[in-house]
């Protein structure tokens, strides 16, 4: 018996390295810290981690809570400078951790303050993947850097 026409072609589909080159992103360890008393701000970090061969880029966080932006925090000069990022590269075959002291997402004009045990939602648009919300578990974490 002879294999058919349309069985070689779904197993040459199948075997083709494509389908594997693009990103294949993953979202952990979601948190955000607690706010201080009369202070309408805070932070929130998570993983990244891009199992894919292909790159892909985090192009913007928004929550129910308020406004969101991602910032790099770098030193210069002796002085503590945070940028915002309009884009945020995920290597593939790597992952990116927004840490406090770090990358992070500033959580701003928060409609109430954020109280250890709660969560909040965020949500992550990609360049290439499809969006993901991810659930943020809020901590007391007064001693960290933003």
């Amino acid at each position: 018996m002879k294999p058919s026409i349309p069985l070689i072609a779904l197993a040459l589909l199948s075997c083709s390295p494509a389908a594997s080159d693009g990103p294949d992103i993953s979202v952990t360890n979601a948190w955000a810290r607690a706010t201080l008393p009369g202070k309408p701000t805070s932070a929130a970090y998570f993983t990244i981690a891009n199992r894919g061969g292909g790159e892909d880029a985090l192009l913007a966080v928004t929550t129910t809570s308020g406004t969101a932006e991602v910032h790099s925090t770098s030193m210069e000069g002796g002085i503590m400078r945070m940028r915002k990022l309009d884009r945020l590269q995920v290597p593939g075959g790597e992952s990116v951790a927004l840490a406090p002291g770090g990358t992070h997402v500033m959580l701003l004009e928060l409609a109430k303050p954020l109280a250890p045990g709660q969560k909040i939602d965020l949500t992550l648009r990609f360049e290439k993947s499809p969006q993901q919300t991810v659930a943020a578990q809020v901590r007391d974490s007064s001693g960290d850097n933003m």
